[in-house]
């Protein structure tokens, strides 16, 4: 029985030591890449191709606020960001909500309030072969600075950059 402590001692041990390591060096990959050198991997207004898609990501139109008195986020700012989406593919698809992610201006990720708007990327219908259109990522504002848009489906990854002044 004293042995079973020793080893259960020993392995809880081990396990908090490799928890912390882990820490220490996501700190130093924050570190060395700070929030304000970003590198994006096609610029706001170029077209790029994601999965069957051509994406056109373009400059934040502007910073609203949310209006729904029966919500948390009533009162709060989001950046209102243009997205264009044509279906290169096949057969009928939209762009999931679950490629995309967003990141603020301290380079925290964060959820997007397209749930309060009916021009929404998150919630946008299927696309035809050859159809396109236009629809909005709303990001919470939390300030001047660098907003990030990071696409990835496992295959591949790329990041725009948005800088709101």
């Amino acid at each position: 029985m004293k042995r079973i402590k020793i080893l259960l001692i020993v392995f809880l041990g081990l396990l908090l030591v490799g928890c912390g390591e882990a820490n220490v060096e996501k700190e130093e990959e924050q570190i060395a890449n700070p929030v304000n050198e970003v590198k994006a991997d096609y610029n706001l207004g170029e077209t790029f191709r994601f999965m069957s898609f051509d994406v056109t990501v373009n400059n934040y139109e502007s910073i609203e606020t949310i209006d729904k008195s029966m919500s948390s986020d009533n009162g709060k700012k989001v950046i209102k960001v243009p997205v264009e989406v044509k279906n290169t593919g096949d057969s009928n698809d939209h762009l999931s909500m679950f490629y995309y992610k967003l990141y603020d201006a301290s380079n925290k990720e964060v959820n997007s309030k397209g749930s309060y708007y009916d021009d929404s990327l998150d919630y946008a219908k299927d696309l035809k072969p050859g159809e396109k259109y236009t629809k909005y990522l709303y990001i919470p504002y939390d300030g001047p600075g660098k907003y990030v848009i990071e696409f990835n489906n496992f295959s591949s990854k790329l990041k725009l950059v948005i800088e709101v002044k």
